[in-house]
């Protein structure tokens, strides 16, 4: 009798797992992980062939596979329709890489992405690599540019780098350009790599970067004559112009005769950017002592110095003395049409705006109030179809993320979302958006909605989630609940459980220190506060402290949202002495971090307020004008966002 029950109970325990294939395939993945083969298969072999994970029960079973190519390219063509088949020619190239199998990595690289592989810095290299092993003339010189063009702490190039290196094709000057463009973004450990490669006699000294870091102005009174040495003392320059421009300007003026020309300009390009973001008005005078070879960084920021003093005939110079490529920027495009319409050149302005003013961004909003009458509205999307949704219901690659998004396996989930999308045209990308919107994951509704090229939806792309809540608590703060919406969709995009870098959490991003003093200022228990990352309590947080900024920040939108995303403080810090436009107030916010933040929040503002059927208000008066500096109390709250 009891060997009856125990197999009937062996039985009904298998039955009900191959009745639910999500729980085996999660026990799969544990097994795996853990390397338990057995358990492993047990699971496995609950999931049919034809079911939407089944792939990844492949992919695991591949194991290990870099020694068998044809198993890894007979999986890539069995499941095309899964970023799991662009994994297996990676690992494949990998391998051959590895293996020094110059030929295959080319052939196979061929067939991973459709042959673009720009987007994957790894295989980019190795496909480089691999041609300049074929004596490739320009994959050597393309190398050689990036050299001393582009840099990451941990370069995926490097192999390449040290080939090149070996056979003579990087030399002296080009190891010190890249030694000072590290030095310039403060990568100190590549530095020190690369300072090994200089010549004997022309290295910097052990302590050199040490010393640069601690403010001491030996290193640039009495310049050496090894090159890594003089490259630590311009290092050392542009440390003690980020303390003080001033400072470092009175140094370099006195010492600066004792380097090259392209030394000492480099030194005040240094000087020069720093002192603009402190809104300095001797920027510009800085940046006339470098005579030209501006960076692009250069150029961008002497163009911000000129807007604060709306020098428009030199704002235009600088602004056609850029690359082309910058040139056509959108930023750089208004501006450039501001400059023209302050010089009276109307018409040329009108050409400008014109094409500008059809994109979906903050310049577009802002090109389209600047043209005498609107032009034709941009283009819209009909609404979707029955069939059309159902083609996105129906798709394989769909269907998978949102079930592997179900488990909470979110990087695989956002994975096969993509991959799905990689061929879809403008409708079948909206049809997608309105899936994930409908399967309340709102990041991939905005995001998939902001791929298409020329029928556009506002419903998708500035979609409504916790609609009640934002109006309530808006209304009960007396804001503007699309300021609210704007704000929300650039903090978390939606997601309920994000959290930034620095801490911040739920759909309004507060900091945790940022919750406790709302509390105690609403007079919310320790409890309530705990829930700060629920979206009613966030959004109750949220609305609250954005309207302390507001009415502490003179009622300015501007700062209240600089503020909001960088301090109260530091919004204070940038205002002029005297009254400043808003947008050119938020062209010349330090930080590239809170810069693009301000801009898209009130760009999103303008949408939501179109979707939402408020009041319509023009960006310029969002914008609005920013008056001077006071001394008033602030509330509390400091973030650190990124800097240029």
């Amino acid at each position: 009798m009891l060997k009856i029950l125990f197999l009937i109970g062996v039985l009904l325990s298998g039955s009900l797992a191959a009745a639910n294939p999500e729980k085996a395939f999660l026990n799969a993945r544990e097994a795996i992980a853990k390397g338990q083969s057995t358990r492993f298969e047990q699971a496995a072999n609950q999931i049919a062939a034809d079911h939407l994970l089944a792939p990844y029960i492949a992919w695991w079973r591949l194991g290990d596979t870099r020694e068998e190519p044809d198993r890894l390219r007979a999986f890539a063509k069995k499941f095309p329709d899964t970023p799991l088949s662009n994994r297996a020619h990676k690992r494949l190239i990998a391998s051959l890489y590895t293996q020094q199998q110059w030929a295959s990595v080319l052939l196979d690289a061929r067939n991973l992405n459709g042959g673009n592989h720009g987007s994957d810095r790894e295989i980019e290299c190795m496909v480089l690599h691999a041609r300049a092993m074929q004596h490739d003339y320009a994959a050597i010189q393309e190398a050689k540019s990036r050299f001393t063009t582009t840099l990451a702490q941990t370069d995926p190039c490097e192999a390449l780098y040290t080939h090149l290196y070996s056979q003579g094709h990087i030399n002296e000057d080009a190891v010190a350009s890249r030694l000072r463009l590290a030095l310039s973004e403060g990568k100190t450990g590549l530095a020190h790599r690369l300072n090994a490669w200089l010549p004997e006699g022309q290295h910097m000294e052990a302590t050199a970067l040490r010393e640069s870091e601690i403010s001491t102005t030996t290193l640039i009174e009495t310049p050496a004559s090894a090159r890594g040495q003089r490259e630590a003392a311009l290092y050392a320059l542009h440390q003690k112009a980020k303390q003080d421009p001033a400072a470092a300007a009175h140094l370099w003026a006195n010492v600066g005769t004792q380097y090259s020309e392209t030394e000492r300009r480099y030194g005040w390009g240094q000087i020069a950017v720093e002192a603009a973001r402190r809104h300095d008005p001797m920027a510009d005078i800085w940046f006339r002592y470098m005579g030209g070879a501006f960076s692009d960084l250069q150029h961008e920021w002497r163009v911000r110095s000129l807007l604060r003093s709306q020098r428009w005939p030199e704002i235009y110079a600088t602004l056609q003395a850029m690359p082309p490529r910058l040139q056509e920027e959108p930023v750089w495009r208004y501006w450039k049409a501001r400059a023209l319409q302050a010089m009276n050149a109307h018409a040329s302005a009108q050409q400008i705006f014109a094409p500008l003013s059809q994109e979906f961004n903050y310049y577009g909003r802002l090109a389209e109030e600047a043209l005498p009458q609107r032009l034709q509205s941009r283009a819209i999307a009909l609404p979707l179809a029955d069939s059309e949704l159902r083609f996105a219901e129906t798709h394989t690659g769909l269907k998978r993320a949102l079930l592997l998004r179900k488990l909470d396996l979110n990087e695989d989930a956002l994975a096969e979302w993509n991959w799905a999308l990689r061929d879809m045209n403008d409708r079948q990308l909206l049809a997608a958006a309105e899936l994930a919107r409908q399967s309340r994951w709102y990041d991939r509704a905005i995001s998939t909605a902001e791929q298409t090229r020329e029928a556009h939806s506002i419903d998708l792309r500035y979609i409504t989630p916790y609609r009640d809540l934002a109006e309530a608590f808006a209304r009960e703060q007396n804001l503007d609940v699309a300021w609210v919406y704007g704000l929300m969709r650039q903090e978390s995009r939606f997601i309920e459980y994000a959290r930034s870098r620095v801490g911040a959490g739920g759909l309004m991003q507060i900091m945790p220190g940022t919750a406790r003093w709302i509390g105690k200022q609403i007079g919310a228990n320790s409890k309530t506060v705990k829930r700060v990352g629920q979206p009613e309590t966030n959004i109750r947080f949220g609305t609250w402290y954005l309207k302390k900024l507001y009415s502490g920040l003179d009622q300015s939108a501007v700062l209240a949202t600089a503020a909001y995303n960088a301090g109260p403080g530091r919004a204070r810090k940038w205002q002029s002495n005297t009254t400043l436009e808003g947008a050119i107030y938020v062209e010349t916010i330090p930080f590239l971090e809170t810069r693009q933040y301000v801009k898209k929040v009130l760009a999103n503002a303008m949408f939501y307020a179109e979707r939402l059927g408020g009041p319509q208000t023009s960006l310029k008066d969002r914008l609005s004008v920013i008056p001077p500096r006071s001394n008033a109390p602030l509330p509390e709250d400091e973030r650190t966002p990124a800097i240029d």
